[in-house]
């Protein structure tokens, strides 16, 4: 286990869980959605889950296709929901080496105060400049317009 500070956030959402099952592969093959928008709320791509649990692979699928259209100096700002635990893999699984340097991570707004109080201060997308005014909540949005 990592001594960063901001562990125990698996432990306290569902979607950190990926072992948790929203939706029966029995009755569905396909399980879920995930969508990449950009920081206009626009989506860029979005994905099919065939899988039971919210797996870490969706995530990372999403920002291989993203990272191949963008110019290599660029630096990238992914808001997620547990954006913490996906930077947490990336480091200790040594995952995608190429992408530590361009990737910078934060957790929604509102998801934010329900991570440790540690993890607030890591990732709120308040304490890093380069999220603006973003609040990384558009997705939400998106998926209450398509009602």
């Amino acid at each position: 286990m990592l001594n960063y500070p901001y562990c125990a956030c698996g432990e306290s959402f569902i979607a950190a869980n990926g072992d948790q099952i929203k939706a029966s592969t029995q009755y569905f093959s396909d399980t879920g959605v995930l969508a990449m928008l950009c920081q206009h709320d626009i989506p860029i791509f979005l994905a099919n889950m065939w899988t039971a649990g919210e797996k870490q692979f969706y995530v990372f699928a999403l920002l291989d296709a993203l990272i191949k259209h963008l110019p290599h100096r660029w630096r990238i700002g992914a808001l997620y929901d547990i954006g913490c635990q996906i930077d947490q893999s990336l480091k200790k699984w040594d995952f995608l080496p190429e992408w530590s340097g361009r990737l910078e991570w934060g957790v929604s707004i509102f998801h934010a105060y329900g991570h440790q109080w540690t993890c607030q201060l890591w990732y709120h997308p308040r304490k890093n400049e380069i999220w603006g005014l973003s609040d990384g909540e558009g997705c939400e949005q998106f998926w209450s317009e398509l009602q």
